[in-house]
Order: structure tokens, then C-alpha cells, then sequence
């Protein structure tokens, strides 16, 4: 069977379940045989062995299943930079470099703190560019932390950086940051069954935030109040509009004074922002 064949039978099977269909076809053909996209589009001729087909059928049946392409892939690209994915760590989103795009204008740091660090994406990114010299990431999950090392690891990171498996509830710190910034789960509890099945494919602890969303931004604003300097950057994501007046009030009953919001490129309010004063 040709390249072009076996394209035209994904497409269908793909057709009435992902909005690009098209690209999802020829992503899932890429990945089976190790090639580029543009090499999917330049050899519909060629003919594939049977170990191929199996190959491509077999990932055809993961992501028809509902697994998303970056856990098939075992890879997501955040702001620039490919990054090792696997199930049970949260696949980055592109609204999430908005943390990035703040830290990268107001910088440069010296030591910086990554709460819900998941894979590491935000803190690694931030060290690669150059942006903080040295950097703690904290997660509640043995997983993440697995994932976070080996990033730091494949970018060369891990002198500059530590990892440490802790619950952000109640974390005492006795150090010092210049930078501190967080993802946290912030999605209300609520909405689980109501998410896209492949949503439901990422690990719940890593995206419900308890039963209004905001479990975890005390907890956030009490470690900012310790431990960031005076004069030092906050940045921590947000669940859009609807959660920006009550980020705020927790933070300032925190005794923290300047804060500002950043929307994301859909024009939502994602990050809640400032410096200490």
C-alpha cells in the first residue's frame, strides 16, 4: 500500500473526529514513520511494508481513542523550545507563555521559584533564555518531577536548577527569590465532566483547583509575602475573567499591593502580575 493510500484512510477515519483533520493525518503519518511533515506531502508514491502499516495503525487507534498527540509523540514545543512529554504531566499551552513574555521584559533575575512546575516548561524556558541564573521548581507529583529533570537534562540545565517533590499546602521555605512564578490547577471541580475527553486524558490533580478554582492562590500569595524580595516579580496564571477580581482580593488581603493583569493572545485575562513592594 502507498504513502498515499494509507494518508487517504486516516484522513477519512479522522474526518468527523478533529477539527483539522487534514494536519492530524499527517501528523499521526510522520510520527509512524519517523519522517517530517513535508515528507508525508512529497512521497504519496512510495510504498509502505507491512511493519510500517502496523506502526501507523496502531497510533491511529491511540488518538482515535482520545490520547493526545503530544502524548504519542512524547513532545510539545513551548515558546520555541521542544520539551519531553508523557502521560501524567500536563500538556503545556500556548497561553501559558504568557508568564514568560512578563518575566522575559521585567528581568533579568537571579534566583527564581516555579510552583506547579509540571515538566518544567515555565522555569526551564525562562533559565535557557538567560533570563534567571539559578532556579527551584516544586510539584506534588513524582511524575512531574521525573519529567522536569529529564527537560533540564536534554537543555542542559541541571547545575542551574533543583526539583523538589512537595505539596504547595502549608510548604514552609527558608529561602529568598528575586522570581517567583506558578501554574496552578485552576479549573473548579465542577467542570470535569463537562471538559473535551482528551482534556481527560491529562491528569486531573494538575488541572482542578477545588470547587471554585481558587484552592491554591492563598497559598500562592502567602509564599509570595514570605518569600520574594522586595522589588522582586510575580507571575501566576489565571482561569480567565471570571477569576480575576477574586485573584486579586486574595493576593491583597495578602498585603500585596501592585498588581496588574496580562491578557493572553485570545485577549483573556491569564496572569496576575507585580512587583513586591
Amino acid at each position: 500500500m502507498t504513502l498515499g493510500n494509507v494518508y487517504r484512510e486516516v484522513f477519512k477515519l479522522f474526518k468527523d473526529k478533529f477539527p483539522n483533520s487534514q494536519l492530524e493525518a499527517v501528523l499521526i503519518l510522520s510520527l509512524g514513520l519517523d519522517k517530517p511533515k513535508e515528507y508525508i506531502l512529497a512521497h504519496q508514491e512510495l510504498e509502505l511494508s507491512k511493519e510500517e502499516i502496523e506502526r501507523i495503525k496502531e497510533l491511529v487507534d491511540k488518538r482515535l481513542s482520545g490520547i493526545p498527540y503530544a502524548y504519542l509523540k512524547k513532545e510539545k514545543e513551548f515558546f520555541g523550545i521542544n520539551f519531553f512529554i508523557e502521560e501524567g504531566v500536563l500538556i503545556p499551552r500556548p497561553e501559558t507563555e504568557t508568564i514568560v513574555e512578563i518575566v522575559l521584559e521585567e528581568g533579568p533575575f537571579i534566583k527564581g521559584l516555579d510552583l506547579f512546575c509540571g515538566s518544567g516548561v515555565i522555569g526551564l524556558t525562562i533559565l535557557y533564555k538567560g533570563t534567571c541564573q539559578k532556579l527551584l521548581g516544586i510539584d506534588i507529583s513524582s511524575k512531574s518531577i521525573e519529567v522536569a529533570t529529564i527537560n533540564a537534562k536534554r537543555l542542559e540545565l541541571l547545575e542551574r536548577c533543583r526539583f523538589l517533590k512537595a505539596d504547595i499546602k502549608g510548604l514552609l521555605l527558608e529561602e529568598s527569590f528575586d522570581l517567583i512564578v506558578a501554574n496552578p490547577p485552576y479549573l473548579p471541580a465542577s467542570m470535569w465532566d463537562s471538559l473535551d475527553p482528551e482534556v481527560r486524558q491529562e491528569p486531573k490533580e494538575a488541572l482542578l483547583g477545588g470547587e471554585d478554582g481558587l484552592i491554591f492562590y492563598p497559598e500562592i500569595a502567602r509564599i509570595i509575602s514570605k518569600n520574594l524580595v522586595d522589588g522582586g516579580l510575580f507571575a501566576v496564571e489565571i482561569g480567565g475573567k471570571e477569576q480575576v477580581n477574586k485573584v486579586k482580593e486574595i493576593f491583597s488581603s495578602y498585603n500585596i499591593k501592585e498588581i496588574h493583569i496580562r491578557e493572553d493572545l485570545a485577549g483573556l485575562p491569564r496572569v496576575i502580575w507585580g512587583k513586591k513592594r
